[in-house]
């Protein structure tokens, strides 16, 4: 399955040893990579439908040297969807307010009646941007009502929702960028993603990577908000977990 990495930092913190070591799994993630981070105003952002490992433009950006405050990357291993450019993540959309929002998916929207609808207006073909699509309807939403942008409580309750409403049949573990915060989401029977919390930095990634501090798995079924290098929300927002191996299990008997 795709992993995924995220970090979120109250100072500009360097990333090449974390991003080395995260990267390196791209050998059983082969389908493509993606890398974002916040500039100041600006958001740098790079994919290829490459194997990570394989790629001197990756290695070329991690040599480079990356520090920022934010960042998100991601290994594809492709369950749904062609191996292109449009199909890795992460993706990217504005709501009407004009804040660029990002996610990272690493699962399966089996039951995807709530995301089916959108299969007409994505550029790829995976349901990871089917979802972005739909939390960008909903933005929406709650921004016309209210009739301005949403403030950070406004938009933590409208993710809350949306986990609510596609976790139940799903595998939904998400990092979710709003450009001041980001979101983590799990609801894996099976421990992933995992948190590596120091001061004023938290690290998630889908396993545990090097370093002194322990990494510890997310609580499920919750909704992580960080910012500036600190959990500054979490609540449990559904009990809908899902069952990884029974889900690969299916896969290997070509019953999904």
């Amino acid at each position: 399955m795709c992993e995924i990495y995220a970090i979120s930092a109250s100072r500009q913190v360097k990333n090449d040893e974390y991003l080395r070591e995260f990267f390196s799994d791209s050998r059983w993630n082969p389908h493509g990579w993606g890398l974002a981070w916040h500039d100041g105003e600006n958001l740098k952002l790079f994919k290829e439908p490459v194997t990570a490992f394989e790629s001197s433009y990756l290695e070329y950006l991690i040599d480079m040297g990356i520090s920022c405050e934010m960042l998100v990357a991601h290994i594809r291993n492709a369950t749904r969807g062609l191996i292109n450019y449009a199909n890795c993540h992460p993706f990217v959309a504005l709501d009407l307010s004009g804040r660029r929002w990002m996610l990272l998916h690493n699962g399966t929207v089996i039951r995807d009646e709530l995301i089916r609808p959108y299969e007409s207006q994505q550029a790829g073909t995976t349901d990871s941007e089917r979802v972005l699509l739909l939390m960008i309807d909903r933005m929406n939403e709650a921004i016309a009502r209210k009739g301005s942008g949403l403030d950070a409580d406004e938009r933590y309750a409208v993710l809350a929702r949306l986990m609510a409403d596609l976790s139940g049949g799903n595998k939904l573990n998400l990092v979710i960028d709003d450009g001041e915060r980001i979101y983590a989401h799990t609801n894996t029977i099976q421990p992933t993603p995992y948190a590596n919390r120091q001061p004023g930095i938290v690290y998630l990634c889908s396993r545990p990577l090097g370093g002194d501090l322990p990494w510890e798995p997310l609580t499920r079924c919750a909704l992580f908000a960080l910012e500036r290098g600190r959990i500054v929300r979490l609540d449990r927002v559904h009990d809908a977990l899902f069952d990884n191996d029974e889900y690969l299990e299916m896969i290997r008997e070509g019953l999904i």
